[in-house]
């Protein structure tokens, strides 16, 4: 069955899973939740591409051939507070700016260039008097609808909503060595109410997403890690109407992070998606970071 001969409000309706996918997912990496010493900051720099070509639907496969590439580059501050003896908040925001690429069964969704949301964030962690100095965090992010949006655009790195995220998290060192990240969040979503080009009202309902990395330190300046995430939940309706697009999706992420010197730090990071029950399925995705440490 192929997608191309759907209507445009059912074009318009698989692009709100486009540029979802493409920008706004809130994935940490192995460390992140590691905190800065206060007054430090950070300057980070990302690039990510992805590629889908499966497309399903309530579990079934619709389309090997609904084509989707998405280059994103990120630009993140962050900057870290005292707030106790063993605590900071570390305000940041993260400015993201892509293009996406539809093609194949999915050529009509066209492409698009532009800004993604703002999102501002303000993270609390804790180190625990543990042996090993463990490490528990929530940490808040509103999206602010600053992005490219076009009702007229069946694409769009804007989203014309706003978004609330609360993430918690908890690292386990078991010892110098060996560490285990873990993430759980909860999205929020305000209406859109210019959602494609007849002006329908969008709702949507919250979307939640685990993680967990086993993260192994070779030294004090490299360290890999191996692990991934499911995302569940985000059923939407278009003016009143059910679409029967709850998400329900695993993904795998292997990555490696390497300090060029005491400031300078890269991480790769390569992925695909190992299981998906509605919207796109990512074969392949390559993240590159860039991180100045000052």
């Amino acid at each position: 069955m192929s997608l191309i001969h759907r209507t445009p409000r059912h074009l318009g309706i698989l692009a709100l899973a486009c540029s979802a996918n493409a920008a706004q997912a809130l994935e940490i990496a192995a460390g992140d939740y590691e905190p800065l010493p206060a007054g430090m900051s950070a300057l980070l720099l990302y690039a990510q591409h992805a590629e889908s070509s499966d497309y399903y639907q309530q579990g079934d496969k619709v389309s090997s051939h609904f084509k989707l590439q998405t280059d994103v580059s990120l630009l993140r501050y962050i900057h870290s507070i005292a707030v106790g003896d063993n605590a900071v908040v570390e305000p940041q925001f993260i400015l993201p700016y892509g293009h996406l690429h539809a093609s194949g069964d999915a050529s009509a969704l066209g492409q698009t260039t532009g800004t993604g949301d703002l999102i501002l964030g303000a993270p609390v962690k804790w180190t625990l008097p543990a042996t090993h100095k463990d490490v528990v965090s929530l940490a808040p992010y509103l999206y602010v609808p600053t992005g490219s949006y076009d009702h007229n655009d069946a694409l769009n790195l804007g989203e014309n909503r706003w978004r609330l995220v609360l993430q918690g998290a908890y690292i386990h060192h078991f010892n110098e060595h060996w560490a285990l990240d873990t993430a759980a969040d909860v999205a929020w979503f305000s209406h859109n109410d210019d959602y494609t080009a007849t002006g329908a009202t969008l709702k949507q309902q919250a979307r939640y997403e685990y993680q967990a990395y086993l993260r192994y330190n070779l030294s004090p300046a490299t360290q890999f890690a191996v692990g991934g995430g499911r995302i569940e939940g985000g059923k939407t309706q278009v003016d009143g109407v059910d679409q029967d697009d709850r998400t329900d999706s695993t993904y795998l992420r292997v990555m490696a992070t390497h300090m060029l010197t005491p400031s300078w730090q890269m991480q790769v990071e390569a992925g695909r998606d190992l299981d998906v029950e509605q919207g796109f399925k990512e074969k392949a995705r390559l993240n590159v970071r860039l991180a100045k440490l000052f």
